[in-house]
């Protein structure tokens, strides 16, 4: 009786080797996969049920080049349509959360299916049919968006109001696809901030959070969004620019309404203020009362001696009050210390195990985690193919990409001889085994495990991002792809540009964007360009070939977890995506660091042990030799970090502490110690 009336809009997956075509609506394959849903949902409750429509929910996306770009879409993009033309969904008192049951008749939610498609984000007065019931709309819906946060989300508001209570500064450490942005902004609406200032590195973020913050605030004229970073670029200093936002700050401060000022840290740090060379800039900014600052990404640009300047300036009470701080990273390993308990963690793992478990506690309720696919990380051995003469002598057995990537620079001192005739600056040292490289991962053969090496995987990976160690490297291996057999039908998009990684990075993403929607098949290469805070859904694999075994846990997590966002491959669900690293021993590391191995985690070693097992668990790490697989498991990853310690102290002369220490994994007794002192 509680669901008379109503009418429920869900989705679900379908697997078939049927076409789009084939797939017309309430045909019998759809209807299949819709009853077999359904019926996950209702389990053994008996109820009865009347399945009225179905439809694939794709999308056709025409380019102006005449090609069409096929995207998926999900339930609650339909149910958004609903809510901003006034329907509300039914709230059932035993949840206290809003559903997927709408008081729309089957017309209605057929047009809100079409609105989709079409790109709108509402009805028309003529496709808002008469609703069951006598409903009525809602008069003047759509002011503010129907935003309902996942239980994360409300939880991280929720312990930072209560911090906020008694202290000034809280961490959110939350890995990509989190929605920091939109929670963040949902704790300025609930705390009533009325100054809040945005401080990130990434100046392309801009335009996301305009977008988030009038996802919690509307249309409202009582709540300002300002920034002179226009269209996600850095603008030179100009004098005329600097004093016109500098009035607009004031006026807004004077106006009484609530604004959110989004600034650049790169910005900031030019100005006079903490930089005695710098530009007379910014001066409204650092006088400026703030209620709150939000500083995004805060692993980056915060702990240079500038940052920390700018950070001071921003933070010092003025008029008798000091701000509230909230810092936001999904990699904060830099600056995680400096939170003891104010902290809120959401990572990986969490997210998966919410996915995993969704069905099982929130029957009937569309699972908000099914489209983050599963990370799995593959790790080859070159030793086998390449020359032993790439490996460092002093780190801990990772493969020199440095070196093995290397390019002329026709200085016979730094190229250690003259450069050799019909080669120019700019070509591979090493062609030949770079060469070797490329043929090794895409020669076709049905037992390689290499990436591009059946027709299998090449489908799986037509959008690909490969990190290299620097600017030359990157343009040499570019016209080398351009030139192979197999790789020269990708389109090669080279970001690396003039290494200055702060410059022009929305041009680089509008490239890859464009470049995806106008091939097949495409490769971005990069030296740290699009590792950090952005989204290609379409990647479906990083390559990693670039750092050290001392390369830094944060740039490695954010690397990888780039291509684990949710996202379609000619219109399918992405399920896996996959991280291809080449330096075997700087994955163990790496992951030995970020999960709970290190001194960070603050915990002993079985507590090290399970959440390392958990991990590998929701993200394999496969160990690639020959044509050979092996998963690792948690003893042997054990054993793994404690012989890469053992060598890196050998070959130190056992003049490396870190073997002593808690944090390589090993954990000993003052016996143990004393024993391996006496063998150094």
């Amino acid at each position: 009786d509680d669901h008379a009336g109503l009418l429920k809009i869900g989705d679900t997956t379908i697997k078939t080797a049927a076409s789009e075509e084939q797939l017309l609506p309430n045909c019998e394959l759809l209807n299949k996969a819709a009853h077999k849903r359904i019926k996950q949902e209702t389990k053994t409750a008996y109820n009865k049920y009347e399945l009225l429509y179905t439809e694939l929910a794709v999308k056709y996306i025409s380019q102006p080049n005449g090609k069409v770009f096929v995207q998926p879409f999900r339930d609650y993009e339909v149910r958004d349509v609903l809510a901003r033309s006034g329907y509300l969904a039914k709230k059932f008192e035993d949840s206290g959360k809003f559903s997927e049951w709408y008081q729309v008749n089957l017309q209605t939610a057929k047009n809100a299916i079409k609105a989709v498609k079409e790109g709108r984000k509402a009805l028309t007065a003529a496709e808002k049919t008469e609703a069951q019931n006598g409903f009525t709309i809602k008069e003047n819906a759509g002011t503010r968006p129907n935003i309902i946060l996942r239980d994360e989300q409300r939880d991280a508001i929720e312990k930072t109001k209560n911090v906020f209570k008694n202290q000034d500064a809280m961490l959110w450490d939350c890995k990509m696809r989190f929605g920091k942005t939109v929670s963040a902004c949902e704790l300025v609406r609930q705390m009533d901030f009325a100054k809040t200032i945005v401080v990130t590195h990434r100046p392309v973020v801009a335009d996301g959070w305009n977008h988030d913050f009038h996802l919690i605030f509307g249309d409202s004229d009582k709540h300002v969004f300002q920034t002179k970073i226009k269209g996600g670029q850095e603008v030179d200093f100009d004098a005329h620019i600097d004093a016109e936002n500098a009035r607009t700050l004031r006026n807004l401060a004077k106006s009484g309404k609530h604004f959110m000022y989004f600034a650049s840290m790169q910005d900031l740090r030019e100005s006079q203020r903490v930089k005695p060379d710098g530009y007379k800039k910014n001066d409204t900014i650092f006088d400026m009362d703030w209620d709150f600052i939000i500083y995004d990404e805060a692993h980056e640009g915060t702990q240079t001696d500038l940052g920390q300047l700018v950070q001071a300036e921003l933070e010092k009470p003025k008029k008798g009050k000091r701000p509230k701080v909230l810092s936001l990273s999904g990699t904060p390993y830099n600056i995680i210390g400096k939170y003891d308990e104010n902290v809120y963690s959401w990572d990986y793992v969490m997210e998966q195990k919410r996915k995993r478990e969704w069905d099982e506690k929130y029957p009937g309720v569309s699972n908000p985690y099914a489209d983050l696919p599963e990370l799995r990380i593959y790790t080859f051995d070159l030793l086998e193919s390449l020359s032993e003469s790439y490996r460092y002598e002093t780190e801990s057995m990772a493969f020199n990409f440095r070196e093995f990537f290397r390019t002329w620079t026709g200085d016979p001192a730094q190229d250690y001889r003259p450069l050799p005739a019909k080669t120019k600056v700019g070509d591979f040292v090493h062609k030949e085994d770079v060469t070797t490289f490329l043929n090794l991962i895409s020669t076709e053969s049905e037992t390689s495990l290499y990436p591009f090496s059946t027709h299998e995987y090449r489908s799986m990976f037509k959008h690909t991002f490969w990190l290299l160690p620097g600017v030359k490297e990157a343009n040499a291996l570019a016209a080398l792809l351009r030139r192979h057999p197999v790789f020269e039908k990708y389109k090669v998009v080279n970001v690396a540009g003039a290494g200055d990684e702060e410059k022009a990075y929305d041009d680089a993403l509008k490239d890859v964007q464009a470049a995806i929607k106008e091939n097949p098949y495409t490769i971005t290469i990069s030296c740290g360009r699009l590792t950090t805070g952005v989204t290609v859904p379409e990647w479906t694999a990083v390559m990693l070939l670039s750092g050290s075994a001392n390369t830094a846990a944060a740039g490695y997590m954010q690397t990888i977890f780039r291509v684990q966002s949710a996202g379609s491959i000619d219109g399918k669900q992405k399920e896996i995506c996959y991280a291809f690293d080449f330096a075997p021993d700087r994955t163990i590391k790496v992951l030995s660091e970020v999960h709970s191995i290190s001194k960070k985690s603050k915990r002993g070693d079985s507590e090290g042990k399970e959440a390392l097992g958990e991990f590998l668990n929701f993200c394999p790490v496969l160990a690639v030799t020959g044509t050979g697989m092996q998963e690792y498991d948690v003893p042997k990853m054990m054993r793994q970090i404690k012989k890469l310690t053992v060598e890196k102290a050998i070959v130190s002369g056992f003049d490396d502490e870190s073997v002593y220490k808690v944090d390589t994994g090993i954990v000993m007794n003052d016996k143990d110690v004393e024993l391996f002192r006496k063998l150094a």
